[in-house]
């Protein structure tokens, strides 16, 4: 994911790429070898030809769900946030005239996705939206969770003062959200109940 993986927000708000995602639903071989190879490409970090290569997909009826969310991923780790959305966008557009039992991993990610380019630009609410989305197809997956509490208490909290940026904000509530998951937890671990004892106190 390039540079974008260096943030804090983004060690809690991971983006999920598409390499590992199987292509189970994806039959014709010529768009898949193209996905596959695609996605091979931007791991490398050679956005140009992958995106070439995922443009090429987009004539495959099948792969083109596919290769819609790699063109949004692309876009993400170019910093191109507005470009990532829209490709996010197509593919769910793409995926709802698909049945609903085809694609589940990649209707997660596409939503789960959207929901860390939009907290990454301080639009929480729809970040919030997008990680509920996230869960009702997959309310299993821990990071979805976590990240729509932090959504949650990033869009609730105030700026500390009027030239705060979203940005920064986001950042101060991460912060804020692992101290207080550390504190709980340490807590949790030195403050048992007392047992119960008779015997004279000394």
């Amino acid at each position: 994911m390039g540079n974008r993986e260096q943030g804090t927000g983004n060690r809690v708000l991971a983006f999920i790429p598409l390499f590992l995602l199987l292509l189970a639903g994806c039959s014709n071989a010529s768009g898949k070898l193209l996905i596959i190879e695609a996605n091979f490409l931007n791991s490398q970090g050679r956005f140009t030809e992958a995106v070439e290569k995922y443009t090429r997909a987009l004539e495959y009826e099948d792969a083109a769900p596919y290769a819609e969310y790699g063109l949004g991923s692309v876009y993400f780790s170019m910093g191109e946030d507005k470009a990532a959305l829209d490709r996010f966008t197509e593919a769910r557009n793409l995926l709802e005239g698909m049945p609903q039992n085809l694609n589940r991993e990649l209707r997660y990610r596409v939503c789960y996705n959207s929901g860390v380019v939009m907290f990454s630009g301080g639009n929480f609410a729809d970040a919030a939206d997008a990680f509920r989305d996230a869960l009702r197809i997959d309310g299993k997956k821990i990071e979805a969770k976590r990240n729509l509490e932090l959504c949650i208490l990033s869009n609730n909290r105030q700026p500390l003062n009027a030239g705060e940026s979203r940005e920064n904000e986001g950042r101060t509530a991460l912060f804020e959200y692992i101290r207080q998951k550390e504190l709980d937890q340490w807590i949790n671990r030195e403050w048992q109940p007392e047992e119960d004892n008779d015997e004279p106190d000394y």
